[in-house]
Formats: structure tokens, C-alpha cells, sequence
């Protein structure tokens, strides 16, 4: 048995339809008011949802249906303890212990329950994601959203992190604040700013990215001539190098240079190596080296655990595998948004730039499956536009 099931009393499973009922109007009163207006369907869609969800937990009890991460006992025990290791990042001993724990003690220390929360803030993320995208595309038709919510519901990483004690809720939620916010006429915002500030307390690194899309949606916003945007990029180039290398420094300890890169991917990867999951050593001492490596690290990052620069047998570890078929799942959906790419270059700027970044620093292949979930939700919004092109293109067929 799982550690955060050991402690399951009957009291749990007696508690569990009062949190049901209050996550189930939370999760509605959020959708209609930010999304577009659905009411029947957005009813149906939670409550079934939930229903979903709970069986998941409930069959994962008895057979462990949803896999247990190393970092599961760390987190269960800070849970259940209320301390965290000193030799843990601000993310934890700041973000996690400051925001789980307060949701673990109002969930009576009930796992089953903190669960739901944690269903609940992940499809609070995606709410605010889906209505961000209406906004950023001035979407009309209710089935892009409905599409979207509908692949958040089966997503693999979703299913799974919604029934471990990580951070991945959290996340999601800075995440869907964050864009909603972006997506605002005003750019300072309410939810632009809690989103950052829920980032910053959880994992610094989503700073980085956060600071980047904030000046590429304000020059967007501009409406500048692509002559002036070139000028712009010229000056920006060196500007935002530097500003990143300071940032970098001051947050992560890390100087944006070849070399420094290198030895951070390498010295990770030695203390993971016997994993027997980590990328292969690179070796970079200039930008030239970067370039060279940048396509593989980047189409592995995207692609794990499927074979680019290295294989693993990934029909093994099904989780993974699992959120790998549906990531193809999404590309393929998505080619006819592909072939638009000027209408979409926005959003697709948004995850090459978060896969990008990511690829740099990653040096596990698994790891790579739990980081790389903003850039599968980005790319969910995209498929879902997809799908709901081809329904209206081909809904003659289900006349007949």
C-alpha cells in the first residue's frame, strides 16, 4: 500500500461527498465566469468529471493503478509532519509547505480529500487556460473550450498528478492565472500578478519563462512593423541576454554562458546516472556547440519517452508511455493549425519558447514527462481548436 493510504480511516470515505459537493461548485461558479457561456454542458462536464476522478482513486487504492514518484514520500511527509528538509528549494520549504499543508490540515488530513483540491486547482488551471485562449483568438464557438476541457479530463499527467501529493496542481493554477491574465486588454492585472506570484513561490524558473511572454505579448500588442520589430530584436537580443544571465544568476546560480550550462546538464545528470534514465553528456564550449545539440535536446524534451538522442524501453513505464501517445495525439490534431501558423504564431511562440528553455536544463528523461505538462496544455488549446474545426467540417456525417 501506498504511503498516504496507510493512515485511511472510515471518517475519510464519510467526509469525501461534502468536499465532492464543494470542489463540483467551485469548479462551476469558476467556468461560468471566465468561460464563454455553456451552462448545461459545464454542469454535466464537472459533475461527470468528478465521478471520473473519484473512481480513479478509489480503484488506484486497491490496485495501484496510478505510479508512486520518489519524490512522493518526501512530500507525503511534510504533509503529515508539517516540516520540511532544510536542503530542499524555496519552492518547497517556502511554496509547498505554506500552501499544502494549510489545504491538508482543511481537508480534516484526509489524502482522499486533498485530493479533490487537487483536482480542483488543476481544472481551475485549465479553465482559466481555455478562457484565456477564447480571449487571445476572440473564440465564439463553444466547442473549442468544450474540446479542451474534455482533453484536460483524460490528459495522463493530469489523471496522475491529480492523486499525488506534488506541486503539479499548483503549477497548472500559476499557470492558467498567468495566461488568463496575458490574455487581459490590460496587461497588469489581478490574475497576471497572482499567477506570478504563485510561480515565484513554487518554482523561480517559471520567472524566467513568465518574463519573456510578458514582452513578447506587450511588443504583439503594439502592432509594431515587422521593419520596426527587427530593429527592436537587434537592441532586445543583447538587452534580454543579459537581463536573463542576471536573472538566472541571482535565481538559479546558473550564468547563461555554454560552458556553465554544460557542467549544470552534467553534474545533474552524474547524480541521477544510475537511474539509467538521464541524456547523454554534452560537451559545449561555444554558442556553435549549443546550436548543433539545441534540435535534439529540444525534439527529445518534446517527444519523451520516444526515441530522439536516447532510447529507453518505454512501453515499460506506462505512465509515461501513456502521456507520450497522447502528446502524438495532440500533434497530429493539431496539423491544421500547423499550416496556419501566421494566425497562431503567438501561441506557438508560447510553447516553443517554454520547450526550448526547458530542453536546456533538462537532464532526466523522465523528469522531462513532468516538466514538459505546460507546454502539452499549451499545445491542448491548439488541438482543441482542431477538433472542433474538423466537427464543423465534417458534422454532415452524423446526419446519416
Amino acid at each position: 500500500m501506498k504511503l498516504y493510504y496507510e493512515n485511511m480511516e472510515l471518517w475519510d470515505f464519510l467526509t469525501l461527498p461534502f468536499y465532492f459537493l464543494f470542489v463540483y461548485l467551485v469548479l462551476i461558479w469558476a467556468a461560468k465566469s471566465v468561460l464563454l457561456p455553456d451552462s448545461k454542458y459545464l454542469n454535466l462536464h464537472f459533475f461527470g468529471l468528478l465521478l471520473f476522478y473519484l473512481t480513479i482513486g478509489l480503484i488506484d487504492f486497491n490496485f495501484k493503478l496510478i505510479p508512486f514518484f520518489p519524490d512522493t514520500n518526501l512530500f507525503t511527509r511534510i504533509l503529515e509532519t508539517g516540516e520540511t528538509p532544510f536542503n530542499q528549494s524555496i519552492g518547497v520549504r517556502i511554496g509547498y509547505k505554506y500552501l499544502a499543508i494549510p489545504i491538508y490540515q482543511l481537508s480534516l488530513r484526509s489524502i482522499y480529500n486533498y485530493f479533490l483540491f487537487n483536482i480542483c486547482f488543476l481544472h481551475l488551471g485549465l479553465i482559466f487556460l481555455a478562457a484565456a485562449f477564447n480571449q487571445f483568438y476572440a473564440q465564439s464557438d463553444v466547442w473549442v473550450q468544450r474540446f479542451f476541457l474534455l482533453l484536460g479530463a483524460v490528459a495522463p499527467s493530469i489523471l496522475v498528478y491529480s492523486f499525488t501529493p506534488l506541486r503539479e496542481s499548483y503549477f497548472v493554477l500559476a499557470l492558467g492565472l498567468f495566461f488568463y491574465g496575458l490574455s487581459k486588454k490590460n496587461l497588469l492585472n489581478i490574475f497576471l500578478i497572482l499567477g506570478v506570484l504563485l510561480a515565484g513561490i513554487l518554482r523561480v524558473q517559471l520567472l524566467l519563462y513568465f518574463f519573456i511572454l510578458f514582452f513578447v505579448q506587450y511588443l504583439h500588442k503594439k502592432k509594431l512593423s515587422t521593419g520596426l520589430l527587427v530593429v527592436l530584436l537587434i537592441f532586445a537580443i543583447p538587452v534580454g541576454y543579459f537581463s536573463l544571465n542576471f536573472l538566472s544568476q541571482a535565481i538559479l546560480n546558473i550564468r547563461i554562458t555554454p560552458e556553465s550550462l554544460s557542467l549544470f546538464r552534467n553534474l545533474q545528470r552524474l547524480e541521477y546516472f544510475e537511474s539509467g534514465v538521464t541524456y547523454p553528456e554534452v560537451f559545449w564550449t561555444s554558442w556553435f556547440d549549443v546550436i548543433l545539440d539545441f534540435p535534439g535536446l529540444f525534439f527529445q524534451f518534446l517527444l519523451t519517452p520516444f526515441p530522439v538522442i536516447i532510447f529507453i524501453p518505454f512501453w515499460t513505464k506506462l505512465a509515461y508511455f501513456a502521456d507520450g501517445l497522447f502528446l502524438l495525439f495532440l500533434l497530429f490534431v493539431a496539423i491544421p493549425i500547423f499550416s496556419d501558423w501566421r494566425k497562431y504564431s503567438v501561441w506557438l511562440l508560447f510553447i516553443g519558447i517554454y520547450i526550448g528553455m526547458s530542453a536546456f536544463f533538462e537532464f532526466h528523461l523522465l523528469g522531462a514527462v513532468r516538466h514538459r505538462l505546460p507546454a502539452t496544455l499549451l499545445l491542448m488549446a491548439l488541438a482543441a481548436k482542431a477538433l472542433a474545426y474538423l466537427l464543423t467540417k465534417y458534422r454532415w456525417i452524423f446526419r446519416y
